[in-house]
């Protein structure tokens, strides 16, 4: 077999994964613009607000605001003082001063064999009195009917657990870098369409910014006590509610939430370090493969796209095609979780970005050093 036949038939399988890419982007885009489609709920049973909170001095008073402001007539609001050293417990004193009744605080330190969030998710949901548990973080924003929304997806899909994608608001090029790579999985290989309907685990998807769970089944499965020592507590969680025959719904929360994850590229960097390895199971081999197939389908075909030697130029028409209907994909994404605009133009680096910090992350562990996150070190 000749090098010209070989490297051909490279490029028609970097075009196909292209157009898979393309494909599933799109039927994504279109399950999202579905999902929206709810009216959301103004009265029902008791929804307990649930919100963790690690020095949000700068973030908590804003997210307080907008939870006070529901639609939604019968909830509760607890927010978890998570030992911090800044100003979010005066803050949030003032809440339950200004709210007598609706907003309570509670709060304690980091206990061993538990990571932060997961022990103060535990704990929240142990205060809580609610026929649903709505987690969110301190640095989201909810529009009025955020839980009427969620609630009403819930029922509407008789979900057991409902998480989705918020607005996430990018501030800098540095976060642009960084930040849209938590599409990454749902662009590539995750059909979202699919999540509320297979009984599999591996079919399952889920973001910590937004957890409504049915409070029922959440005892079921444990709680937050069988994630306890996982950084990505929010996608193991989706996983067990599947493997106790719970049903997920993943769902677009762009118009009723928004968040800005991180304030630069140094904390958007940090933040993806202690998430990318743990989600791949810190698994060296699987960190490995995916090393060698990300050039392989997003990297080379951009070169041979622009530059072939003259007895490859048959290739080249193949790579091409792959790399419009990669752009595509981004454009479809950008469009449509209200990105920045050169975020197509940029995605090789968002991919170096996702495989640097990834490796950061599984060097730092196999040496016994950690993460720092929010003043603790996760590893």
């Amino acid at each position: 077999m000749s090098l010209e036949t070989i490297v051909t038939a490279y490029a028609m399988a970097t075009a196909v994964a292209g157009v898979h890419i393309f494909v599933v982007t799109a039927l994504n885009t279109a399950w999202m613009m579905y999902a929206s489609i709810v009216s959301p709920k103004k009265t029902g049973p008791l929804v307990s607000l649930l919100v963790p909170a690690r020095n949000e001095e700068a973030h908590l008073g804003a997210c307080l605001d907008s939870l006070v402001a529901q639609n939604y007539e019968n909830l509760e609001i607890i927010v978890y003082d998570d030992d911090s050293t800044d100003g979010t417990r005066k803050i949030l004193d003032q809440y339950v001063k200004r709210y007598p009744g609706l907003v309570r605080a509670i709060g304690g330190k980091l206990e061993p064999g538990w990571y932060g969030k997961p022990l103060a998710l535990q704990r929240l949901s142990e205060a809580a009195s609610g026929s649903w548990l709505y987690f969110t973080d301190a640095d989201t924003v909810h529009e009025p009917d955020s839980v009427g929304f969620a609630l009403g997806s819930a029922e509407l899909h008789k979900a057991d657990l409902v998480s989705g994608y918020v607005r996430n608001k990018i501030g800098s090029f540095g976060e642009g870098q960084v930040v849209p790579a938590i599409y990454l999985l749902t662009m590539v290989a995750m059909p979202l369409w699919l999540i509320h309907l297979a009984k599999s685990s591996l079919i399952s998807h889920a973001i910590g910014q937004v957890m409504l769970f049915r409070a029922s089944f959440y005892e079921k499965i444990g709680g937050y006590d069988a994630v306890r020592h996982k950084v990505s507590e929010d996608v193991h969680m989706a996983r067990l509610v599947k493997k106790q025959g719970g049903k997920v719904l993943f769902t677009d929360l762009k118009e009723h939430i928004a968040c800005r994850m991180y304030s630069d590229y140094r904390s958007a960097i940090d933040g993806l370090s202690k998430n990318v390895y743990d989600y791949f199971n810190k698994n060296i081999i699987v960190l490995v493969a995916v090393t060698v197939l990300v050039p392989l389908v997003f990297f080379i075909p951009i070169l041979g796209s622009i530059w072939l030697p003259a007895f490859l130029i048959q290739a080249q028409p193949w790579f091409r095609l792959g790399c419009l209907f990669l752009v595509s994909a981004w454009g479809l994404l950008t469009m449509e979780r209200l990105l920045p605009w050169y975020v197509p133009l940029i995605y090789p680096l968002i991919l170096v970005n996702v495989l640097s910090t990834a490796w950061r992350a599984c060097r730092l562990f196999a040496t016994g050093k950690a993460v720092e996150w929010k003043g603790r070190m996760v590893k």
